[in-house]
């Protein structure tokens, strides 16, 4: 089916590639005047122009990411001075606090972090029934609780009963269990640490927009601490369309709408709808899509990173970006030797599961 698209897509490119050359020829050449497509572009562009909101001031970028470690000597140190006014790289982000070594967007995982010397923490940010800002990943309780139900149908007063630490391997060692932490308790931990936090928003409901301004506005130090990210440019944008001193990022992996997972080994997971013709929707919405996010998209939010699955990543695409003044994250990277071959070779930072093998961080 993923072939079938491609080629059907890949075919109508083509004949409005062909279209498009004979209107500019017939134009120039026979009409002698200037071809629409000309007019038109102009348009988009001033358009895109007058929409976009740019990204913070560098200094702010490097305060809240530190020095680009693609900007590093080759022997991976740094000078004195970046700008910023401290040294600091971050090259190692504790996703979801950490999640294999406690449970995952726990008090216990980011504190852990940073008792294992991680300068970055990245957490997950939804909202429940009654609209309670919450650190959660999943649409439901099932897989982190051993219960059942979903998250926006259920209060906070529900929510905050359930043991996080329930299906954890390491369950044995957190004999109290783990509780679902509040957004404020989050962050308040974090900001105690000194850490740099990636608050990524996997809520879709518009409300969660005035909660990140709100948060802002209570923790000022989050402006040189957070990045707010999301899968959805909208969210991400309507945040920055009202407070354009946040500094943003955007995630992407292929087949995002269309499939659960994505691996650069097995290729694309089951697929999200079981309706054929809705599959096959969310299919070309996926390939036109990715193509939007690299042309433009980006550009009109004025991020400051994105956050890449790591299966995507070359040499050739991070330095792309890179000659964007975006930085590149690779997520999920918990083999030692993946570690290894992102941080040296590649230079980017990474999101981890674990760090009991990290070394530099």
């Amino acid at each position: 089916m993923h072939g079938i698209i491609e080629l059907i897509l890949n075919s109508a490119l083509l004949w409005i590639s062909l279209q498009v050359t004979w209107s500019i020829l017939i134009s120039v050449f026979y009409n002698f005047c200037i071809p629409w497509i000309v007019w038109g572009s102009l348009i988009i562009a001033v358009g895109l122009k007058i929409a976009r909101i740019p990204p913070p001031n560098l200094n702010i970028v490097q305060e809240v990411l530190g020095v680009n470690p693609l900007s590093l000597k080759k022997d991976n140190t740094m000078s004195k001075d970046h700008g910023n006014g401290e040294q600091y790289c971050m090259r190692v982000v504790a996703h979801r606090g950490g999640g294999y070594d406690f449970p995952e967007n726990s008090l216990t995982a980011f504190r852990n972090s940073k008792e294992r010397g991680c300068t970055a923490v990245e957490l997950d940010l939804c909202l429940t029934k009654d609209n309670v800002p919450i650190i959660f990943h999943d649409l439901t309780i099932d897989r982190v609780t051993g219960k059942t139900g979903n998250v926006k149908d259920m209060t906070w007063d529900q929510l905050k009963q359930l043991d996080i630490a329930h299906n954890h391997p390491l369950k044995d060692k957190f004999i109290e269990g783990e509780k679902i932490p509040l957004l404020c308790e989050a962050v308040e931990t974090c900001l105690s640490n000194e850490q740099r936090i990636i608050i990524d928003i996997k809520e879709s409901r518009m409300e969660i927009v005035q909660v990140i301004l709100d948060t802002y506005k209570k923790y000022p130090k989050l402006y040189q601490r957070a990045i707010v990210s999301s899968f959805n440019p909208i969210i991400v944008y309507m945040i920055r369309r009202k407070e354009p001193r946040i500094v943003a990022g955007l995630a992407w992996r292929p087949h995002y709408f269309s499939r659960v997972s994505y691996s650069g080994s097995d290729g694309p997971g089951p697929t999200k709808y079981n309706n054929p013709f809705k599959h096959i929707a969310v299919c070309l919405f996926d390939h036109i899509y990715a193509w939007m996010f690299h042309c433009f998209i980006y550009y009109i939010v004025g991020v400051s990173t994105l956050l890449l699955h790591k299966d995507v990543l070359n040499q050739y695409i991070i330095r792309k970006w890179y000659n964007r003044d975006i930085r590149i994250m690779a997520w999920t990277v918990n083999l030692p030797s993946e570690k290894l071959h992102f941080s040296r070779l590649f230079k980017v930072t990474y999101l981890t599961d674990t760090l009991l093998v990290e070394k530099d961080m």
